[in-house]
């Protein structure tokens, strides 16, 4: 087996409605986009496994080794499939990521990991101990002696306690923490420069609204408000949102380690803001936020959580993007009314919007001042 990591994505799955199809085309450019800057990075062997007909062909183009298997009945096992191409294709060394993980790393970072990997035997890294969709570990071979994961959130945790392998952090960077995972981050990266050619091509295409993305990047950089953020985050967000931000952040933070853990699929999520949404009403709930913040981003899955709401991934999506009459789930139609209803512009997504996607959404920002202050000086300077 070589010792030279291989890069291993994922990316695949059902698609049962407009919007996941409209994801889907998006997630296939972002990994178009990584397979390019993964070679731009120095990684010679790239593995793609996908059961995108579509995405396979453009792929195999890249000179990218396919593995292809069309969607089956059964449910997809990430430990397992990726255990059998590991040792089927004679993987010493392995970077996995899911497909649509980091769509704003670099060229540069990607090469960081497979330098990482290249000088370290024994070893697991992620862009997230506790929840992570990019994983390297050396030797591949230590797949074979832990019980695999069904989802990739916990590898390595269970790569440190199972097979002895030292956890090295990577660094923390825009690059790493952003992933596209629902359609708010879609929403998101369509506003960040960052986004890879494909990429934006794509997005151009699904002509989606970014209203409320735009309105809470004006909260961001506004002196006088204050913006609510709930949802699975860590300190270290925190404290950049703290002090790259101009606004005050009010910060309630639950239930880390919620999928990871699997206390979503037991049922043992409970959230103190559920609660008290569910004593207030939604309606009265959203009432009361707009009193005390001028924009808020949720973190919705903590509270589906706690309220036990078995929901489809196509009413989820719809609930982030606002598009209430597509919601076929009563309670979810009535809570995403009055989000979008508030008199504040409020955010849903997942455990992404409130951790890189909101880095993306400062980084943004933080692009659109400079930029600002280029043409402010270019037009003083010509006024002189």
């Amino acid at each position: 087996m070589s010792s030279s990591p291989v890069l291993v994505l994922f990316e695949g799955g059902r698609v049962e409605s407009e919007l996941e199809e409209l994801m889907r085309q998006v997630r296939k450019a972002v990994v178009i986009d990584q397979i390019l800057k993964a070679k731009a990075g120095g990684f010679e062997r790239i593995i793609l496994a996908t059961s995108y007909m579509d995405l396979a062909e453009a792929a195999a183009k890249l000179e990218v080794d396919v593995d292809y298997q069309p969607q089956g009945a059964e449910e997809f096992h990430f430990g397992e499939q990726l255990l059998r191409i590991v040792t089927r294709r004679k993987v010493g060394k392995v970077l996995y990521m899911g497909g649509a993980a980091a769509p704003l790393i670099s060229a540069q970072e990607l090469g960081y990991v497979r330098t990482l990997l290249e000088r370290h035997e024994q070893v697991v890294t992620a862009n997230n101990y506790f929840s992570a969709d990019l994983v390297g570990f050396a030797p591949a071979s230590a797949l074979a002696s832990v019980a695999l994961p069904a989802i990739d959130n916990s590898l390595p945790q269970i790569l440190v306690r199972e097979a002895n392998l030292k956890f090295i952090p990577l660094q923390r960077s825009l690059g790493l923490h952003f992933d596209l995972d629902t359609p708010a981050d879609l929403v998101i990266l369509a506003n960040h420069p960052g986004a890879g050619a494909h990429t934006r091509e794509a997005i151009a295409k699904t002509g989606i609204d970014s209203g409320q993305c735009q309105r809470i990047k004006q909260v961001m950089q506004d002196f006088q408000a204050d913006l609510v953020v709930f949802g699975r985050v860590n300190s270290s967000l925190f404290q950049l949102l703290d002090q790259l931000t101009h606004c005050r952040i009010r910060l309630y933070s639950e239930e880390r380690g919620l999928k990871a853990l699997g206390r979503d699929t037991r049922g043992e999520g409970r959230s103190l803001v559920g609660e008290m949404i569910s004593a207030y009403g939604y309606e009265r709930f959203f009432q009361f936020l707009s009193q005390i913040c001028r924009g808020a981003v949720l973190d919705t899955r903590i509270l589906f959580a706690h309220w036990q709401w078995e929901l489809s991934q196509t009413d989820r999506f719809y609930s982030d993007l606002g598009f209430i009459d597509k919601i076929t789930h009563p309670g979810l139609r009535e809570f995403t009314a009055a989000a979008i209803n508030a008199a504040i512009p409020v955010m849903l997504g997942g455990h992404s919007l409130v951790t890189g996607g909101l880095w993306a959404l400062l980084d943004a920002a933080y692009v659109e001042w400079q930029e600002r202050m280029t043409m402010d000086e270019r037009t003083t300077e010509e006024t002189i």
